[in-house]
């Protein structure tokens, strides 16, 4: 793999913090094939990747991409969240030790999350590309060759073989990075882009990509359970641009795009074939591990949907559970083993509990 190793830009940090995706900017009718009718999603929240040290992580986001993130205290270090039962029930994670903060992408609302989750049993994933599960952010540019160009005094190591962006046949060029966690981040800029992108930004949105085991299993389940639009299916191919932004000389992709009610995010589906490659048993504590929230009306139904479709519903008993500040949650792994946390707000179902004694 590259490293990049010259001097190049600075870009300037923006205040505040927002959701990926921020909250909807539009709540859309569910489409009308969504199941069940009383049960539905309406939008997502933030995407977070689950990291051995958060502020380590966010000093790489903030330091490599301008992210603006919270500062940290006169410690050194950010301190840990209070013990919440409650979240511990919908992760399964009883007795663990936890805080997560977000960067905030400069002139988006958008934010990627970075969780932390200690004192219990978990391991580090070595993630492959190809592997079913491995979930990456793609940072949508302006001009990735003064992205690229910033990079380099952080000495960022590049993924894609020869170390520059790879051109696609619509004019898209993209090159695959890794963050200090040995995470991929794909960037990419498009051959032309929405004139409505903020000027000021190099960033013109984030998405998200998902490697998946079964594409047919993936868009039926996005798409028949959860109601989420789908588009952009492609049937398997040798992309040789795909072959050298990855390196997998002899890997054939298919492809699909889905998004949720009320939301701008896209997620972006990739099956590969013709490679070696592997499922991930992952667990949400797992370094490796990700998940989008999303919103939802009626989440008792919504659960019960995503079960009786072969789901599984991790939270503790395999039922929404009540969180605080008033929500019920329930964290379900989709079938690629990608998390899918679902929210809904209630009605003092979940109170602020009462503070530590000290």
């Amino acid at each position: 793999m590259a490293r990049l190793t010259n001097s190049g830009f600075a870009a300037a940090a923006v205040c505040g913090f927002l959701t990926v995706a921020g909250a909807a900017s539009s709540q859309q009718p569910v489409p009308a094939n969504a199941a069940p009718a009383n049960g539905s999603v309406v939008g997502t929240g933030v995407f977070t990747t689950f990291v051995e040290n958060m502020d380590r992580t966010l000093a790489f986001y903030h330091d490599v991409f301008a992210m603006e993130v919270p500062p940290l205290p006169a410690s050194g270090a950010r301190p840990y969240n209070n013990p919440n039962p409650g979240l511990f029930k919908f992760f399964d994670i009883p007795g663990a030790k936890e805080r997560h903060q977000s960067a905030r992408v400069p002139g988006l609302r958008t934010s990627l999350e970075f969780m932390e989750i200690q004192n219990v049993d978990h391991k580090t994933i070595s993630l492959r590309i190809q592997d079913p599960g491995t979930a990456i952010a793609v940072l949508v540019v302006r001009d990735i060759d003064a992205m690229l160009t910033g990079l380099k005094p952080h000495h960022v190591v590049v993924a894609t073989p020869g170390g520059k962006p790879v051109t696609f046949a619509d004019g898209t060029r993209a090159i695959l990075v890794r963050d200090i966690d040995q995470r991929f981040i794909e960037i990419r800029q498009p051959a032309t882009h929405d004139a409505s992108a903020p000027a000021a930004s190099p960033f013109i949105e984030v998405r998200i990509s998902i490697a998946v085991n079964d594409m047919a299993r993936t868009t039926q389940i996005y798409r028949d359970v959860l109601g989420f639009t789908l588009a952009g299916e492609t049937p398997f191919a040798p992309d040789k641009s795909m072959q050298a932004l990855t390196g997998l000389a002899n890997a054939e992709v298919r492809r699909s795009r889905v998004q949720a009610p009320g939301s701008p995010l896209w997620i972006e589906f990739v099956e590969f074939k013709g490679v070696d490659r592997a499922a991930i048993p992952m667990r949400i504590q797992d370094r490796g591990a990700a998940r989008l929230q999303i919103r939802t009306a009626n989440i008792d139904s919504m659960v019960t949907a995503v079960k009786r479709a072969g789901l599984t519903v991790v939270s503790e008993g395999g039922v929404a559970v009540p969180i605080p500040l008033n929500l019920k949650g329930a964290l379900v792994a989709d079938p690629n083993n990608f998390f899918l946390t679902f929210f809904e707000p209630c009605d003092g179902c979940a109170p602020r509990p009462p503070a530590p004694a000290q």
